[in-house]
């Protein structure tokens, strides 16, 4: 009887994602995930359900149920994780506290068997020493946010698997980094904060040659933008804090793709690490995603004007936007995206000016970050990249001049005033 009941829900909700499978993708951003939301009470919001543990009349109520500790599952977050499977068509989600935990599950859950009830004396023969002449694996764009770059060459290593470093916009040089041995592939694109464009189908197609796994982290693009699954890709991360929330007020992370991955991760990875999101976060973020694609055509159609602005500019060196033909890989955005994104690469003649433009700023605010309604400048060698050494700044193009512009929702004109007169200033 339990089990019946059990498959029951489970056919509900295979029911309720048919019907939200069938919706355009702006209704999907209103109604997945929480239309019909049944533990609501008729509420018109998914409320925050801010509790740790769930208590049932008796035992047997309690199996036929899934709600048992907030650090495995919460209603609140059920309804964000089925919303963003439905967006990025992707049969399973989990929302967890940040970007880099949803890259840092992913990539373990790949990396390391999971093992359960293994006596002491039999641990050593899972040491990577055990076996040191087939080391495993996995390639990195050599163009990261530089977060995921300490993860996979500062942790990683020191865990028995070895990153190798390729730029994945070269198919070639790809396909001569990969081996047996090879667990996955992960990239941004457009990437952090070089803005390249990877072509992900490609890169899938060769990596699944050797039953590897395709890891797309999708946050510049948000799945209004862009949807890595559909391309090829095996699991999409996304960092919530960013577009899909879209306010800078709630930080998160989301790991999307096949159920039994995922329901790995949240059972076990999940559970070991403690990578849990508050509710409050969730429902926040919930709150962005009703307005996802309308911000995101806004934030392109901004960044589009104003990347024009800046190649016509004679104090600009070099822009970089999918959006514009000058963009190395410009074919490959028009072919994978449906829009080329609010975030703009560009670069000045000295860092005598750059210091100067930046500091001339009014209505753009300097910030780390991006996605938020409010656009932010990132001078980003001095920013986010001050903690890299020479040799690696060099290794990722990042140049000392390069500034990572998140275009906001301000009025473009506004925009263009102050980048103006900022760099009339140089």
């Amino acid at each position: 009887m339990e089990e019946k009941e059990r498959k029951t829900q489970d056919q509900i909700n295979k029911e309720l994602r048919e019907e939200w499978d069938k919706l355009e993708f702006a209704t999907q951003e209103v109604r997945a995930g929480e239309d019909p939301y049944p533990s609501t009470n008729n509420s018109l919001r998914v409320p925050i359900y801010a509790t740790k543990s769930y208590v049932y009349p008796t035992m047997t109520d309690m199996l036929k149920h899934h709600y048992f500790y907030s650090r495995t599952e919460n209603p609140t977050l059920y309804a964000l994780d089925k919303k963003l499977a439905t967006l990025h068509e992707g049969e399973d989600a989990i929302s967890v506290a940040s970007g880099m935990g949803a890259i840092h599950l992913a990539c373990s859950s790949i990396l390391q068997k999971r093992l359960k009830r293994i006596k002491p004396h039999k641990i050593g023969k899972f040491l990577p020493q055990t076996n040191s002449e087939k080391i495993p694996n996995f390639v990195v764009h050599k163009n990261q946010y530089t977060g995921t770059y300490r993860l996979f060459l500062n942790l990683y290593p020191q865990m028995g698997f070895m990153p190798r470093i390729v730029d994945l916009r070269d198919i070639n040089a790809l396909k001569k980094a990969i081996d047996s041995d090879t667990r996955f592939i992960f990239f941004e694109t457009p990437a952090n904060p070089s803005i390249d464009v990877i072509d992900i189908e490609k890169c899938a197609d060769l990596i699944h040659e050797v039953n590897g796994k395709c890891i797309v982290d999708n946050t510049f693009a948000s799945p209004a933008l862009q949807k890595p699954l559909q391309l090829g890709a095996d699991i999409v991360i996304e960092s919530l804090t960013k577009y899909i929330n879209g306010h800078g007020d709630a930080m998160g992370g989301v790991i999307v793709g096949p159920k039994n991955d995922l329901l790995n991760i949240r059972y076990f990875w999940l559970e070991l690490e403690g990578q849990v999101m508050s509710p409050f976060s969730a429902w926040l973020i919930l709150r962005g995603c009703r307005t996802l694609s309308i911000r995101m055509d806004k934030h392109s159609s901004t960044a589009m004007q104003i990347a024009e602005f800046l190649e016509n500019h004679p104090k600009v060196a070099k822009v970089i936007y999918p959006g514009l033909n000058s963009h190395p890989a410009h074919e490959v955005a028009k072919k994978q995206m449906s829009n080329f994104g609010g975030m703009i690469g560009f670069e000045l003649n000295s860092m005598e000016e750059s210091y100067s433009f930046i500091d001339n700023l009014k209505t753009i605010k300097i910030g780390v970050s991006l996605g938020d309604t409010t656009s932010l400048m990132e001078y980003t060698s001095i920013m986010t990249g001050i903690d890299l050494a020479s040799w690696e700044k060099k290794l990722m193009e990042m140049s000392d001049t390069h500034f990572r512009f998140s275009v906001g929702l301000e009025d473009p004109q506004d925009l263009i005033i102050d980048l103006e007169q900022a760099l009339n200033k140089i």
